[in-house]
């Protein structure tokens, strides 16, 4: 970095952050401002900037430091020279000991329409097992449009043999998130026991398959969904995040809410178009799909995220923090509500700003709510909300 002797991988091992995936462009370690463990803070070793997935806490390798101890950008450099110069490493800001991460290089992302080829291709091989298909039709699919988004299960048995029939057939693996070379430099795909689940189709504006999200049989880590992707494997590439888009393209009103899956079960259930991103903080794939469709003919976004953002935030004993929390008493508001309350927030404020440089007039939708305009913790999805709509309608 250009008036630097120094970048942002020496910043966080002085701060000694927890490193949980590296490879040649990227790491993830654990967030430091939110304190989540998971390593949902993505550091780019390229740029020399970081940003947190979960509270969107984000800057340049300055800044990572100087928020951390309180001190300018300036004084943050000057330490930074100073930790340096003597070979220390700073401890008296300190997350966890220092793992060292394995090396491990990332494929270029292949074209769109190859992707859309070797996913296409790989679901003519695959099969939606009775359970899952069943889950689908209560959440209010039909079996008929199931079908029509190619959901299938995650195979647990043959799966190198399904990659050697897709390279048999003249299919690109390389470059298709989920596809890596393991150990014996033969090409697999990232399916295992523990991320079994339903395969959901995450389609461009074209209806191209970009990606996949896995609906998982067993909640991971807090996760009941996750992408495929093969970014933490030699000659893998991550998904990216795109946008899954369904519905007309030229709607005046469109709805942004957060998961494929939900996205399209209100489509059908409403016949309203929806933008999907995986998550509320998964904003910025979002704005060149709005300019897209403000370039046909949408002139309203309607911001249908989950209920949640309208949480009620008092301590009820009930939670999964409670435990590790000294505030324990129904006279206090939730630490843990409040902060993950205030970061659905800050996502909805970023679409808001998002729309407003466009010039796309913006709302917001809310249902299932008290008096005093706070959730009433039934109804949480747009989809949930939609399907009640209809059944007691």
């Amino acid at each position: 970095m250009s008036g630097f002797s120094y970048d942002i991988t020496d910043v966080v091992h002085l701060l000694q952050l927890r490193v949980r995936h590296k490879n040649s462009s990227s790491m993830d370690v654990n967030c430091p401002f939110c304190g989540e463990t998971k390593g949902k803070m993505n550091v780019n070793l390229q740029k020399n900037v970081f940003r947190c997935n979960r509270c969107d806490a984000s800057g340049g390798m300055l800044e990572l430091y100087g928020r951390l101890h309180g001190v300018s950008s300036a004084e943050a450099n000057r330490q930074i020279r100073e930790a340096l110069g003597k070979g220390e490493y700073r401890t008296d800001y300190q997350v966890v000991h220092k793992e060292e991460p394995v090396e491990i290089f990332n494929a270029e992302l292949a074209d769109a329409d190859v992707i859309d080829r070797t996913y296409q291709e790989m679901l003519s091989l695959l099969t939606l097992n009775d359970k899952h298909q069943e889950d689908l039709k209560k959440r209010g699919l039909t079996k008929e449009q199931i079908e029509i988004q190619r959901y299938r299960s995650v195979p647990l048995f043959g799966i190198k043999n399904m990659v050697q029939k897709l390279l048999e057939s003249g299919q690109t693996v390389k470059g298709v998130p989920g596809f890596y070379e393991d150990q014996d430099g033969k090409w697999t795909i990232n399916f295992t026991s523990k991320n079994s689940g339903i395969l959901i189709p995450i389609r461009s504006m074209e209806g191209k398959i970009q990606g996949f999200q896995i609906r998982l049989d067993q909640v991971m880590e807090g996760r009941k969904y996750i992408w495929l992707s093969s970014v933490k494997f030699q000659n893998g590439v991550s998904s990216g995040s795109p946008v899954h888009v369904i519905g007309s393209l030229d709607a005046e009103q469109i709805y942004l809410t957060e998961g494929a899956l939900k996205g399209t079960i209100a489509h059908y259930l409403s016949g309203d178009t929806f933008i999907c991103v995986a998550g509320v903080n998964q904003y910025r794939n979002l704005k060149p799909v709005l300019e897209t469709l403000k370039s046909r003919h949408l002139q309203h976004l309607y911001e249908a995220y989950d209920m949640d953002k309208k949480m009620k935030v008092y301590c009820d004993g009930d939670s999964e923090k409670c435990d590790a929390c000294q505030r324990k008493s129904a006279t206090f508001y939730c630490p843990h509500k409040m902060q993950k309350r205030q970061i659905l927030q800050n996502a909805c404020r970023k679409v808001y700003e998002i729309c407003s440089g466009l010039s796309i007039s913006m709302s917001r939708m809310v249902w299932d709510m008290d008096p005093y305009g706070e959730w009433n913790g039934q109804i949480k999805g747009i989809d949930d909300y939609y399907y009640v709509l209809k059944n007691t309608g």
